[in-house]
């Protein structure tokens, strides 16, 4: 089934197809530690944007975020760019009732100026062969995670459609990690198959 990335439903899917693998749950046996991925909004982003099933899925994941957690974004860029949507920090949010097509006339007003370093943080927690959460979260919420990518949007969607893979963007710097790249070449059949099976995952646009 093909689903929007990013979206609730693109983590689902996530999760579904890495824990149903064989392959992986072999190669990652001993693999420990999670993954903070902060997707960066850019030029590629706000034109995504502006189609209202891509839209819906970004809002899914701010909408998967309790209310009492959304407020680490206060002050930042990321609640600029929900406030020029008409959606606030501590608001319920019923992804049925959005007028998205309002909104996506509302994104191609944005510029990115106004907007830069907003950011979506995804939460990807792997130990021994298993995925245990592929999930949205706040900034800070996840203190300690053993790595972090981040980088812009594009970067991160020529991943998920299996143009490049992840070692390939951080040695272009197109994403920058922070933990032991080390410890993910030593890793290199799980990492590859992780990649193989997000890639798999058809991409609705």
């Amino acid at each position: 089934m093909a689903v929007v990335f990013p979206s609730t439903d693109w983590l689902n899917e996530l999760l579904k197809v890495v824990n149903s693998d064989a392959t992986y749950r072999k190669v990652a046996a001993n693999w420990e530690g999670d993954f903070l991925c902060i997707v960066e909004m850019d030029q590629e982003a706000l034109k995504d944007f502006q189609k209202p099933k891509v839209l819906r899925g970004l809002l899914s994941l701010f909408a998967a975020i309790p209310k009492e957690k959304r407020v680490a974004f206060k002050g930042t860029p990321t609640e600029r760019f929900v406030q020029k949507l008409g959606i606030t920090l501590d608001q319920d949010i019923d992804l049925l009732k959005l007028n998205y097509e309002e909104m996506t006339r509302k994104v191609a007003e944005i510029k990115l100026d106004e907007i830069r370093g907003a950011s979506t943080y995804i939460w990807l927690d792997f130990w021994h062969g298993e995925l245990r959460n592929a999930k949205p979260v706040a900034p800070g919420e996840i203190p300690s995670p053993r790595f972090t990518l981040t980088g812009p949007y594009a970067a991160f969607k020529e991943i998920v459609t299996g143009k490049v893979d992840t070692t390939t963007q951080i040695v272009r710097g197109k994403l920058k990690l922070r933990g032991d790249l080390g410890y993910m070449m030593r890793n290199a059949a799980a990492v590859t198959r992780f990649g193989q099976l997000m890639s798999s995952i058809p991409i609705e646009t």
